[in-house]
This record gives C-alpha cells, sequence and structure tokens, in this order.
C-alpha cells in the first residue's frame, strides 16, 4: 500500500484510492476527486470483459503472439513489459504461456494492479485461470533502471514496450482517452521514448516488441519487421548479437 506521503502526494493530483463494491466484490479503486461524477477506476481481471478479451487474444495466430514470436520459442518465454499501465497486455501474454515481469512506474496504478492480481489468484478456480495467475507478476519501478541493472544471467527473453508519448495522437494505444488523462496527470507528459528503447535493446534476449498506434512512426529506427493489428501495429526489432 502507499505510504503516507505517497498518498499526500496522489492528492495534490486530484485523486484519491479507496474500496468500493463492484458486483458485489471489494476493490481498490482510484477516485477522480477533480471529477466526482466519473467512475472510479480499477483494476478486475474476472470481469466479463476481461474474460471475453482472454478467450479472444490469447490464441498464438493472434497479431501479438506472431509478434512475440510465441511459435519459434522451444519453452515458453520470459517477458518484462516495461510499461504496465493497467496490465491488461501483461495478462494476456500470461494467458499465452508467457512468463510475465510487468513493471509500473505509479505506486497508485501499481496498488490497483496488486489488488487485481491478488482477486485473480483468490477467484481462479480452473485452468486456465490458475496457470495464467501464477506466471504474472507486477512490480513498481523504473523500468529503465530496472532494465539497466539486469546482468547476462538475468536477461529477458522479450522486452515488450507500449509506452506513454506527450503527442495526444501518440498516446498509449492500449489505454482509452479518460484513463490516458489519468496516466498523464499521474505521470506527467510521457516516457522517455529513446532511454526506454535502449534500455530494453539491452535486457532483452531474443526481441524487443513495441506497440504503435498504426499510422505512428516508429520508436527507433527501422523494425526488423512488423506485425499489423485490428487497432495497433507491433514493432519486432530482433536481437541479433
Amino acid at each position: 500500500m502507499l505510504s503516507e506521503g505517497e498518498l499526500a502526494e496522489l492528492g495534490s493530483r486530484g485523486f484519491a484510492l479507496e474500496i468500493v463494491d463492484v458486483e458485489d466484490t471489494k476493490q481498490l479503486a482510484l477516485r477522480d476527486l477533480e471529477n466526482p461524477a466519473l467512475s472510479p477506476l480499477t483494476v478486475d481481471f474476472l470481469s466479463g470483459a476481461m474474460k471475453q478479451r482472454f478467450k479472444t487474444g490469447t490464441s498464438k495466430s493472434e497479431p501479438l503472439a506472431k509478434a512475440l514470436g510465441l511459435r519459434g520459442f522451444e519453452h515458453p518465454p520470459t517477458v518484462l513489459d516495461a510499461t504496465a499501465g493497467l496490465g491488461t497486455d501483461a495478462f494476456i501474454m500470461s494467458g499465452m504461456g508467457c512468463r510475465v515481469r510487468a513493471i509500473e512506474k505509479s505506486a497508485a496504478i501499481h496498488a490497483l494492479l496488486e489488488d487485481g492480481l491478488a482477486r485473480l489468484r483468490a477467484g481462479v478456480w480452473a485452468e486456465p485461470w490458475i496457470s495464467t495467475a501464477a506466471r504474472l507478476r507486477f512490480e513498481r519501478g523504473d523500468a529503465v533502471e530496472i532494465m539497466k541493472r539486469l546482468d547476462q544471467r538475468s536477461r529477458t527473453d522479450i522486452v515488450y514496450l507500449d509506452p506513454m508519448f506527450p503527442e495526444e495522437s501518440h498516446s498509449k494505444s492500449a489505454l482509452p482517452k479518460r484513463t490516458m488523462q489519468i496516466f498523464r496527470r499521474l505521470l506527467g507528459a510521457g516516457d522517455d521514448e529513446a532511454a526506454l528503447f535502449d534500455a530494453a535493446m539491452r535486457a532483452a534476449k531474443a526481441r524487443v516488441v513495441v506497440k504503435r498506434p498504426p499510422q505512428a512512426p516508429p520508436i527507433s529506427g527501422k523494425p526488423t519487421h512488423q506485425v499489423e493489428g485490428k487497432t495497433a501495429r507491433f514493432d519486432v526489432y530482433v536481437i541479433t548479437r
């Protein structure tokens, strides 16, 4: 949970954490104090919408699975999701069989992720939910600094990036507009994309996958190849060293 200082900082940005009831389930929620009429933000991996996303999005024929190159690994790969956000992509990658370590910089969002994961682990009763929950973990921190500290033995097979950009047209592709605005108020203008990408290229053993809006330019240089999805594009940088 957040410290008193972190809660005070959160309040200065116009937010508060509280417990809410959602379909008879108590969930940690982020309340927007500047817009009290809006529904609070929660992370619920067992919601109907998320279950549907899981059913349709975890096939190895999906664009994300192709971008990760899952068919090319003898064993399920390790993935470092350096931009966890609300955890949807990390959850889906775990459902594909990957072991996912997802990093989130915001203390408040990380608290929501941990709450959602705890309820997922408490509520699952059958496969594939049990194994998915076991393969997923969230960590709070600066992803660039974490990736810089990885040595040869601790590097990950894949680094996944869905960065938040300063320009509205380049917004984090996985997030709705209101959620994107919340992230901007919590974290500022956006990620240092150059530092994020450079650290990712050093941390990955096999490839870096960058999720991009369809018309946005690549984050850096020319990707090895691209995989087009319905609402996003995945730029793949294969590591050749």
